[in-house]
């Protein structure tokens, strides 16, 4: 039996697709481990489950504020000291820990674990992953779910750590996966050495029935979700849309400041949106996500291009609206441009930051309930048949087999 070890920056239940393909590895047999560290508080309670369904699986490392405080501190002044270090210095491991709190201990936990193969999960964890490979003499992979050095419209220190470790790390990888085309295509386009291979973020098929009971109703429910609920998402002009398109209200999950609650009944004041019309709604399992959104009716990606990067990702929640019968309404992002060019009938596309566009958006659905119902049931078919995680997941499974066999 093969061993296969995933390394992340973050917590099982913030990172759903490296649990996906721990899950789906541990299914094929192989022995899995996957190290991770504290990132967010509110994640803690939902780790649990997963943690639980998977004995001896997770690896924590790096301590957290809560129970472990001396390491999880220590950790972060070791950060912020290489931080300032690395613009003097690139050896001793300075770049490294810099772009990662817990990069030695990871590195150090993966060096106990027999492992044939790594696999790293953001950037931040790819140097202890190499490191490890190297020590074993073993395989490395990479997935990238964003396009990290293009995550900054200025030359900062913070795209140059980023720039740095991809340059210097990249090319030491035997496989090299992207959540989205324009990602993949890009990353080929700055690092020609690369062969990036595309794995959706989609999910396992939906297991109840579509939801029908949304055909008629007098309130079309929106619904948008992420970890955080926060500025530069496009929710403001969402809310501001919502006053051209009276019959509507707007359904956010996930973890929210008071103060950008405060931000967002400001817009809603002033663009004649009565509060009650913006429902918050606390983080669940990842699990639970899919059967959550069923019960809406138009899953809202408001992207604003903010970055190159927020320009060329395709996030999960465009899968997660198709695959629960969802009905989508995005902005013109490159990367949402060019899904919906692929799947015309899976919803409309509107201007970023134009309010006009997306309340016509809106109001073409509310005048047209059948048209609204017809895109929802496609969306449901079309994550029942091709685009979900049970044919992705092939994918995934022949660029192992491959990695393994080269």
């Amino acid at each position: 039996m093969r061993n296969i070890t995933l390394i992340t920056t973050g917590q099982p239940a913030t990172n759903p697709r490296l649990v996906k393909e721990a899950d789906f590895l541990s299914g094929l047999g192989y022995n899995v481990k996957v190290i991770y560290c504290f990132y967010q508080p509110w994640a803690q309670q939902l780790d649990e489950s997963i943690i639980n369904q998977n004995p001896g699986m997770y690896i924590s490392q790096g301590g957290d504020p809560v129970k472990s405080k001396f390491t999880y501190y220590k950790t972060r002044l070791r950060q912020k000291l290489c931080q300032i270090f690395f613009s003097y210095f690139k050896g001793w491991g300075i770049p490294e820990n810099a772009i990662s709190r817990t990069h030695s201990e990871a590195l150090k936990a993966a060096k106990k674990i027999k492992t044939d193969l790594y696999i790293a999960h953001n950037l931040g964890a790819l140097p202890a992953a190499v490191l490890a490979a190297k020590y074993m003499g073993c395989k490395i992979g990479y997935d990238a779910e964003d396009m990290h050095s293009a995550q900054f419209n200025d030359v900062s220190m913070m795209y140059l750590l980023n720039k740095y470790i991809e340059v210097k790390y990249f090319n030491r990888t035997d496989y090299f996966t992207a959540a989205s085309p324009l990602i993949a295509a890009n990353y080929r386009k700055a690092y020609p050495s690369l062969q990036p291979q595309v794995i959706n973020n989609v999910f396992p098929k939906i297991k109840s029935p579509f939801n029908t009971s949304r055909k008629t109703t007098n309130i079309v429910k929106l619904f948008w979700f992420s970890q955080t609920i926060g500025a530069d998402r496009g929710l403001e002009n969402i809310v501001a849309a919502m006053g051209e398109a009276p019959a509507t209200e707007l359904h956010l999950l996930g973890s929210c400041t008071a103060g950008y609650k405060a931000t967002l009944l400001d817009i809603a004041i002033k663009t004649n949106v009565q509060p009650t019309r913006i429902i918050y709604h606390p983080p669940i399992p990842p699990d639970e996500l899919m059967a959550f959104a069923a019960q809406f009716d138009i899953g809202m990606a408001s992207e604003t291009g903010s970055t190159l990067n927020r320009e060329i990702c395709l996030t999960n929640k465009i899968f997660t609206y198709l695959q629960s019968g969802l009905a989508i309404i995005a902005s013109d992002t490159q990367a949402q441009s060019l899904f919906l060019s692929e799947y015309p009938a899976a919803g409309k596309l509107y201007q970023k930051n134009s309010t006009k566009s997306l309340a016509n958006c809106l109001n073409e659905y509310l005048q047209n309930p059948e048209a609204l119902y017809q895109t929802r049931l496609g969306n449901y078919q079309l994550g029942q048949t091709e685009l979900n995680w049970e044919t992705e997941s092939h994918k995934f499974g022949d660029i192992i087999t491959n990695t393994f066999q080269a």
